[in-house]
């Protein structure tokens, strides 16, 4: 898949807090919490979300991080890397399936 590609599915991407989501390397799971503002001196604005992880392989050295900056996580969610199940019970018909 091309970036502009992926970009444009992130572009889809809704995500709100209690959604779950899943780190496909470490398998970890973790609920997004809240979504903070924060300015950054280059970026400008920029989005982070708050992970509460609840599901680490012990096997791994990894541990997930506790705050996502929200384009790198809609990024990650196109491209497969992380698996996004929103909390509103429906499906991600927002975006398609890669």
């Amino acid at each position: 898949m091309e970036l502009n590609e992926i970009r444009a599915l992130a572009e889809k991407i809704i995500l709100r807090p209690g959604d779950l989501i899943i780190d496909t390397f470490t398998n970890s799971k973790g609920f997004l919490m809240f979504r903070r503002r924060h300015i950054d001196m280059i970026k400008d604005d920029m989005y982070l979300w708050q992970v509460n992880w609840f599901s680490h392989n012990r096997k791994l050295i990894y541990t997930n991080i506790d705050f996502y900056e929200e384009e790198s996580l809609k990024i990650s969610i196109a491209m497969g890397t992380v698996e996004w199940h929103p909390a509103s019970g429906g499906n991600n018909d927002q975006m398609e399936c890669i």
